[in-house]
């Protein structure tokens, strides 16, 4: 539990730092865009090169047919796909703005994408605490592995969050809240089911985030990637996130 614990600060520490360096300086727009798009590429090459694989490798070792990954990949794309289309209905509804600026759209978006994020991030808490149930050296790997998932994802939530036009203090408060998702729903599910045997229990719920994660990816990212690009610069600098997560893949190879 103390293992667990202080491994969980850790994750916290990784998550502030992240999330402080989009806002560090006075960022333009069109540098935010930019940083949009190197965590564009990282957010795909975690899902492709670390997720979705490690989701479907826990599926198959739990003798789980893998076309229920793929029911668990959909189901959470599904999921976050009604809670953006329910968000965004009701804001427009209850909206006296017959105009909406580019702050405006940012704000409505960003709250979808925090949304989507935090219901990954509980996903995430579920596989922390699994991890350190199935062994303390399983789980300080695994914890290692959740600081480079958990640096993409604060990098990419904190540059999204700054296009709404909220001010720094309020977007660090909001990342701090966010950072603590992730241990204090693994530190929930660790006292709820510390008894409980582990091996190949994880494979739908990583699915499921994994889905959750690609709408986020496909409905904000990468469109916000390209908001006022004429360029190939932001294309690039996707494909940079991605070779970047690749050689972080390929460095850290996983193993049970």
């Amino acid at each position: 539990m103390l293992l667990f614990c202080g491994f969980s600060v850790l994750l916290v520490a990784v998550s502030l730092v992240a999330a402080y360096l989009p806002l560090a300086g006075n960022v333009k727009a069109e540098r935010a865009h930019s940083i949009i798009a190197l965590g564009t590429g990282i957010f795909l090459g975690l899902l492709f090169f670390m997720l979705l694989p490690e989701g479907i490798e826990e599926c198959e070792e739990g003798g789980i047919d893998t076309h229920y990954a793929m029911y668990a990949l959909l189901l959470g794309f599904i999921v976050i796909f009604v809670i953006d289309r329910i968000m965004k209905h009701k804001h427009l509804a209850s909206c006296a703005c017959e105009l909406h600026d580019d702050d405006h759209e940012h704000k409505v978006v960003s709250t979808s994408f925090f949304v989507g994020l935090a219901i990954h991030a509980a996903c995430d808490g579920l596989a922390l605490a699994a991890m350190f149930m199935a062994g303390e050296e399983v789980g300080v790997m695994a914890t290692v592995g959740l600081c480079i998932h958990k640096f993409a994802e604060l990098f990419s939530l904190s540059a999204e969050t700054m296009m709404s036009g909220l001010d720094k203090k309020k977007i660090l408060i909001r990342m701090g809240l966010f950072s603590l998702i992730t241990p204090v729903a693994g530190l929930l599910f660790f006292l709820l089911f510390s008894d409980m045997e582990v091996d190949g229990t994880l494979g739908l719920p990583l699915t499921f985030a994994a889905g959750t994660l690609l709408y986020v990816v496909t409905n904000n990212m990468i469109p916000e990637s390209f908001h006022h690009e004429k360029g190939y610069r932001n294309l690039a600098l996707i494909v940079i996130g991605i070779l970047i997560m690749l050689a972080v893949a390929l460095a850290f190879p996983h193993s049970h």
